[in-house]
Parts: C-alpha cells; sequence; structure tokens
C-alpha cells in the first residue's frame, strides 16, 4: 500500500484558475473602453482573450491595459471579478480531499503590492481558506515551498520547467497557451485529485 505523504503541498493560481481575469478585463473595455476592440467579424459579445500577450487582443498598450486592471478598474476586476465557472464547487472539493490525505493547498499569486488587499478580499469573499497565501512573481513560483503548481500561464510555465522540469505543472487549459505540450493539462480543478495521486502510487509502488 502506498504511503502517502503528509507534508505534500499543492500550490494553486488565482487569475485564469479561480478567478475570471479575462472575463472582468473584457467587461470593463467593452462598457468603459469601446475604442480599444479590435475590428473583427466575431460578435462583441462572444470575444476571448487569446493571446497571452494581453496588448495582442485590443488597440492599445500593455500600459494602458494595465493602467485599467492594476488602477483605475481594479476592484471590479480583482477584487470583484467572478469566478471561473465551477471553480469555487471544485476547490471547495479539492480542501476537502486534501484534508483527507493531509495535504496542504497554498494560493501562489503574482498582483502588485497596492492591489493585493483586494486578491485577499476575493479569496475570503468565495471562503477560499487557503493554508497560506503566497506572493510572488510568476516566474518565482518554482522557487516556493511547494511540489505541485496549477498554474494557466506559459510564462510561468517556461520558468518551472526551466528550474524543476515539466513533471510536476499542472497546466489549467486556457486559449492563450495551447502552444504548450506539458506533462499535465486539466479543463478541471477536480483532475488535480488523479493526477497526484497516481504520480504518488508511481514513486512508492
Amino acid at each position: 500500500m502506498a504511503r502517502y505523504p503528509k507534508n505534500l503541498i499543492i500550490g494553486i493560481d488565482v487569475d485564469g484558475v479561480l478567478r475570471d481575469f479575462c472575463h472582468g478585463l473584457t467587461k470593463v473595455i467593452k462598457e468603459h473602453y469601446p475604442e480599444y476592440i479590435k475590428e473583427t467579424d466575431i460578435p462583441e459579445q462572444y470575444l476571448k482573450i487569446t493571446d497571452w500577450h494581453l496588448e495582442k487582443n485590443f488597440n492599445c498598450s500593455l500600459t494602458d491595459l494595465q493602467q485599467i486592471y492594476w488602477h483605475d478598474h481594479a476592484k471590479e476586476i480583482l477584487g470583484n471579478g467572478l469566478p471561473i465557472r465551477g471553480s469555487l464547487v471544485q476547490m471547495h472539493d479539492l480542501f476537502e480531499w486534501a484534508k483527507g490525505y493531509k495535504f496542504k493547498l497554498w494560493c501562489i499569486t503574482s498582483q502588485k503590492e497596492h492591489a493585493r488587499h483586494l486578491t485577499l478580499k476575493w479569496l475570503g469573499d468565495n471562503q477560499l481558506d487557503f493554508e497560506q497565501v503566497i506572493f510572488c512573481k510568476g516566474m518565482d513560483k518554482w522557487k516556493t515551498g511547494i511540489d505541485w503548481l496549477v498554474d494557466d500561464s506559459p510564462v510561468n510555465w517556461s520558468a518551472w520547467k526551466k528550474g524543476r522540469g515539466i513533471e510536476k505543472f499542472i497546466l489549467m487549459d486556457k486559449p492563450y497557451n495551447e502552444h504548450i505540450d506539458p506533462a499535465h493539462r486539466i479543463t478541471d480543478l477536480t483532475e488535480i485529485k488523479n493526477i497526484i495521486i497516481s504520480d504518488i502510487w508511481d514513486v512508492w509502488r
């Protein structure tokens, strides 16, 4: 029988995994900055962010977009942003699952110092009681004390791959990371359970 490592730590990203940052940003742009929307045959209500380089999705610079989501509309996008559909139920299920195995779930997210309180508020409002919340640059997540990372960022995946290899990075499937060939890609947070338990069995059997 496998012996489960009780100190195993799983890091969970926020934006793109739990919080629907893309929805919040596009909603604000449609309402307040329609001139930033590119001409396309796709109806405006179906517009999606498909390129990780945000400025390539709109008619504006990255600086313009950062002014929107880090400052002018940070409360709306970050503090009151919608959760990704199904993510809250799935995350609460993961909390119960992790408790049963005595695994730890940490929130690992990159947020500007002046806006971190908005993400803490968002986590609290949604009763996401992580044992720890760690703020760090995305490319430095591999340096934290976690064993696994669940993230959607192609940049963070590349940094993790360089720092640790690809085996313990779980990529949340998004249009802007389709070019990546990870060891683990998921569309649903509950898929994490089988990935980690299968890995443990492979090590201990």
